[in-house]
């Protein structure tokens, strides 16, 4: 995967990842807090597609966000549908 490619599709998990959190009403403070992080800064750099997100989060993500990996990280993504 090509460096364009690649930030392509972090700007889409980005884009999921602000799409839902909004739809919960939350700040980027509150997730960011949620996952240990001391400030948004992080939760912004993922929404813009400029950092990734680590395996590490998406359990803990999708707990917050009542929502599935799928729904961040897209369809099709892990072998499904």
């Amino acid at each position: 995967m090509g460096d364009l490619e690649l930030f392509k599709e972090r700007r889409e998990i980005g884009a999921r990842l602000r799409s839902r959190r909004k739809e919960l009403a939350l700040t980027q403070c509150e997730l960011a807090a949620f996952l240990g992080h001391k400030g948004s800064y992080r939760i912004n750099q993922i929404e813009l597609g400029r950092q990734r997100l680590y395996a590490e989060e998406l359990p803990r993500l999708c707990e917050k966000l009542n929502c599935t990996y799928s729904d961040i990280i897209g369809k099709g993504d892990c072998g499904e549908g």
